[in-house]
């Protein structure tokens, strides 16, 4: 849970995936978090994964910038 408190902190810049147009993603410590875009409001507007670690999120935080969003 400590972790997530962190990403929620700090000022991130999430690129966009090369691949997939649903999913952003950062590198932190040698590892990659992505940030998926939801059916909303079907769904939850993101998820953040963070290796087998998922939550759902419904406001992104304000330090949180989404490439070409």
């Amino acid at each position: 849970m400590e972790g997530k408190i962190i990403l929620w902190k700090e000022k991130i810049f999430w690129k966009k995936h090369p691949l997939n147009s649903r999913y952003f993603y950062f590198e932190d410590d040698k590892k990659i978090i992505l940030l998926r875009i939801n059916d909303f409001p079907d769904e939850p507007l993101y998820t953040l994964i963070d290796g087998l670690d998922i939550s759902d999120i419904e406001d992104k935080p304000d330090g949180w910038v989404l490439e070409g969003i």
